[in-house]
């Protein structure tokens, strides 16, 4: 069994022989939009750029002076931003050819303190999860990419045993499920912390969505927070936030999530406090990646065997406090990851082997919460 105190040692002495004196496999640069909170000096959305030749940042800039744009997604020339607060808001803008943001529209979501976005595969629909109303937004886009009218609402009941983190319905990813051999769109997970629950909502050619079927009951307190498909095969793997673990699980031609392997993000015996956040999966599918925020703050490194089960093989730190989110840029082999609560967007190198690697790069930002190339 690998000790996680090893393979942190292990880590960093990687990160000395192969880092510092690491060269960029890429020589474009990288442009860059980071999100993050406003509520403690941030002034909205930011655009940095990495010199991958150098392995230096350019200045930040501000690209767009907006509430708590915690989570945004580009769809062709256009950003959509959640404003993450009681009001819930989600913010339209287009990318000029100089990469600055145009603003062209605000609507409502629907709910409070939406946290994630997603689009379907055909760029008709985009959903959205409502953190603290414990709903689900999807919106029509009208011809220009534009969300239009008042989105389709689905709305989540019940609680969970972890006290105030479950104590009603959380809903915190949601998007759509590839259960065709031609990648086709068949309806929408919704991850939901606070009722431990995947739900599955089918949707019909009109677009219209059918009442929710739970696709996936996690352990109670559990508190599933993300999902991540594999690449090539029906498996998918869920980060549970409260209890520190990933689930994999097998995906039936129905959309329900058979769970085959729990396994812990944290040492054994471990009394902390940590809460799991974020998780990817390598372009290859050999490689799970999930972020541990609190007394941890690692990057934890998982190889996916050729049955879908997990192995812990690195745990790396991430070089600040909360890493909320992150990003593989499977082209130029390197990881982009936010520290919300050290202000910090810092790069690591992918190496061969899917393992991290450290080497000194990284940036001031207020409360960085998501990252994406420009």
């Amino acid at each position: 069994m690998l000790n996680r105190k090893h393979i942190l040692n292990y880590t960093l002495s990687l990160a000395l022989s192969f880092g510092f004196a690491a060269k960029a496999l890429s020589s474009t640069n990288l442009d860059l939009v980071v999100g993050g909170y406003t509520d403690k000096g941030g002034e909205g959305i930011y655009s940095v750029t990495l010199d991958t030749t150098t392995n230096k940042f350019g200045p930040v800039t501000t690209l767009a002076k907006t509430a708590n744009p915690s989570f945004g997604l580009k769809n062709k020339n256009l950003w959509y931003f959640v404003d993450e607060s009681a009001e819930g808001q989600l913010s339209t803008y287009s990318q000029t050819d100089k990469g600055e943001l145009n603003f062209l529209q605000k609507v409502s979501v629907s709910g409070k303190s939406p946290c994630f976005i997603s689009k379907r595969n055909d760029d008709k629909y985009i959903a959205v999860a409502n953190y603290n109303s414990g709903s689900l937004a999807v919106f029509e886009l009208d011809s220009k990419g534009l969300p239009k009218g008042k989105p389709q609402l689905k709305q989540h009941e019940g609680s969970g045993p972890k006290g105030k983190r479950q104590d009603s319905a959380h809903a915190h990813w949601a998007g759509w499920s590839q259960l065709n051999d031609d990648k086709k769109s068949t309806g929408i997970y919704v991850v939901d912390l606070g009722v431990d629950k995947i739900f599955w909502y089918p949707q019909n050619a009109k677009g219209k969505l059918g009442d929710a079927q739970v696709a996936y009951n996690a352990t109670p307190g559990d508190g599933p927070r993300h999902l991540a498909f594999h690449p090539k095969n029906p498996w998918v793997y869920v980060v549970n936030e409260l209890s520190n673990t990933v689930s994999f699980t097998q995906q039936a031609a129905d959309g329900r999530l058979t769970e085959v392997q729990k396994i812990s993000t944290v040492p054994n015996g471990f009394n902390g406090n940590n809460t799991a956040a974020h998780i990817v999966i390598s372009a290859d599918g050999k490689h799970l990646y999930v972020s541990n925020r609190g007394d941890f703050n690692t990057i934890e490194v998982f190889d996916i065997a050729d049955d879908g089960r997990l192995t812990a093989v690195q745990s790396i730190s991430s070089q600040g406090r909360i890493p909320r989110y992150f990003v593989l840029l499977d082209d130029a082999k390197k990881m982009l990851l936010t520290n919300q609560e050290s202000n910090n967007l810092v790069v690591m190198n992918v190496l061969p082997n899917g393992q991290l690697a450290y080497f000194g790069v990284q940036i001031s930002i207020p409360s960085p919460t998501f990252v994406a190339l420009k």
